[in-house]
């Protein structure tokens, strides 16, 4: 109809693991991919790689498709992990186990892209987390952010990147557990904490100023 749409797509084409054991099907698709000098094989990897470079087709397609679109149409493009390959080949790429809190997020660390077709300003962000992604969004398309979204992105300043794993610290230029925040960057994690759980825990006294215009009254 004439409304503007709103579409949430998640594509598991190259999200694996895969079964590359014995009498595993690995016929389904084509191998574009082969590793060369690492000393060993990784199936798991090439399935990914071979899989992802179909995926990168796919979003040249849409993307293209979508450029003669005749509505304004915006694309935020974004991933949550590195795949789930042999873990053997992350410790022959890094020099080493994935062992500190750091290296771990480095499996968690994956590039992000709003597209339109037609003109938005250009920016660079390095350092968010998927949390702060819809802020991002919502304001390349020009749409007043509501209320929880001001939030965030006043908490974005102090606390630019937060996962389940652990929040960028800003006062000490790294990864930390939650619990080993001080001061400022205590307290926003706790606003946080607050705001998260008031939004999805707690239906009977949930905000409505925040939470009012885009939740279902009894969701």
């Amino acid at each position: 109809d004439e409304k503007p749409l709103f579409l949430f797509g998640i594509t598991m084409q190259n999200h694996g693991g895969y079964e590359t054991g014995e009498g595993a099907d690995l016929t389904n698709y084509v191998q574009h991919i082969t590793l060369e000098g690492y000393g060993e094989d990784y199936p798991e990897a090439q399935a990914y790689l071979s899989l992802l470079h179909e995926s990168d087709k796919a979003v040249e397609y849409l993307l293209t498709e979508l450029e003669h679109y005749e509505e304004d149409t915006l694309v935020l493009f974004f991933g949550d992990h590195l795949p789930k390959v042999e873990p053997e080949l992350y410790q022959q790429i890094h020099g080493g186990a994935l062992e500190t809190l750091d290296e771990k997020l480095l499996q968690y660390t994956v590039p992000f892209f709003i597209w339109a077709n037609y003109d938005i300003p250009e920016q660079t962000v390095d350092c968010t987390s998927l949390n702060y992604l819809g802020r991002y969004l919502l304001e390349a398309a020009g749409i007043e952010l509501p209320p929880y979204y001001r939030f965030l992105k006043e908490a974005e300043t102090a606390i630019p990147a937060v996962t389940a794993m652990g929040y960028y610290s800003l006062s000490r230029q790294a990864y930390l557990p939650v619990e080993e925040a001080l001061g400022e960057e205590a307290k926003w994690l706790n606003r946080y904490a607050c705001v998260q759980y008031n939004g999805i825990f707690d239906g009977e006294n949930r905000s409505e100023r925040f939470f009012g215009r885009y939740l279902p009254e009894n969701g």
